[in-house]
């Protein structure tokens, strides 16, 4: 997460910090659960340096997995230079989810 700030800009920070006070991460970590997300799309308006992703988010836990659709989007900005941090000098703005909705719940057997 430390190196994804550097690539977005409060809007980003602001998401993290709800998703931290609601014990998100905390939630991840204690249930054991593996979080993948596969991109769909990336629409992108060049001229007007606008994103919208759409992908599937599955977070699988031991009693169960949930998939969810990912909707987000964004605008992008050029950065003057380059750097570790940022390779690409492109900074993400204006980031917000649009739709993370449960798509299917799979409850698994207890005595896998």
């Amino acid at each position: 997460m430390k190196q994804a700030m550097y690539l977005i800009d409060e809007s980003g920070a602001l998401q993290y910090n709800n998703l931290k006070e609601k014990g998100f991460f905390t939630s991840i970590l204690s249930s054991s659960a593996v979080l993948t997300i596969r991109t769909d799309s990336i629409s992108l308006d060049e001229k007007r340096m606008y994103f919208r992703y759409y992908g599937t988010q599955k977070i699988d836990r031991r009693s169960s997995t949930i998939t969810r659709s990912l909707i987000t989007e964004g605008n992008l900005t050029d950065l003057e230079t380059r750097s570790d941090n940022n390779p690409h000098a492109v900074l993400i703005t204006r980031w917000k989810t649009l739709e993370n909705r449960d798509l299917l719940v799979t409850e698994k057997n207890a005595f896998q």
